[in-house]
């Protein structure tokens, strides 16, 4: 599990645990006054599989946000059925679903990052796009005073609706730029609400 660097650690600090598959286990940590971040991203891992093992991994943290990124691996090898198509997209709502349920009834804010589009290459299927758009488009509906959004692909992607290549590493996977673009998106979520918590 990485943590990142806290300067002032002898100061009480909120923790900011980073929940998902590779691309939470990938993401470039930041440093944020008064936060101790924790990546708690299990490479490889359907949202299914997360879903069951939040109480587990992350309840023990005792996190006061949650950073949810997950879903992009139960869609990847999608080909053109419609039906199955649907069946995942359908599997994946419910599953994140569950995770900002659980985040939630532990008292943790939830900061929910839309499933990161593909960057082009030879995997980068349209079924696959179109599944990750379908379920992004569904998330909208957990947004919530303590569940915030955050539209990934409005800072990750060109006009073309692909990660723009200077953010990816390979077709699923965000380049430490990515990382630091989305870093730079996530700050203000962070902090809101602190305020009225003090």
């Amino acid at each position: 599990m990485k943590e990142s660097a806290n300067p002032a650690a002898a100061c009480p600090s909120r923790r900011v645990v980073f929940f998902g598959d590779s691309r939470a286990d990938w993401w470039r940590l930041p440093e944020l006054p008064g936060r101790h971040c924790v990546n708690a991203g299990v490479p490889g891992a359907t949202a299914t599989y997360l879903a069951q093992r939040f109480q587990a991994m992350v309840a023990p943290l005792h996190p006061d946000i949650v950073v949810v990124q997950m879903g992009v691996n139960d869609l990847v090898d999608l080909t053109g059925r419609a039906p199955d198509r649907e069946r995942r997209v359908i599997a994946v709502r419910a599953a994140i679903a569950s995770v900002v349920a659980d985040a939630r009834a532990l008292g943790a804010r939830v900061i929910l990052t839309t499933v990161f589009p593909l960057a082009r290459g030879p995997y980068a299927g349209r079924a696959v796009q179109e599944a990750i758009t379908a379920v992004n488009q569904g998330l909208s509906s957990l947004a919530a005073q303590d569940v915030q959004l955050l539209d990934s692909a409005a800072v990750l992607c060109g006009p073309d609706g692909y990660v723009r290549d200077a953010y990816a590493e390979d077709e699923v996977h965000l380049s430490a730029a990515g990382y630091a673009a989305l870093n730079a998106a996530l700050a203000p979520l962070v902090r809101v609400g602190e305020d009225e918590r003090r």
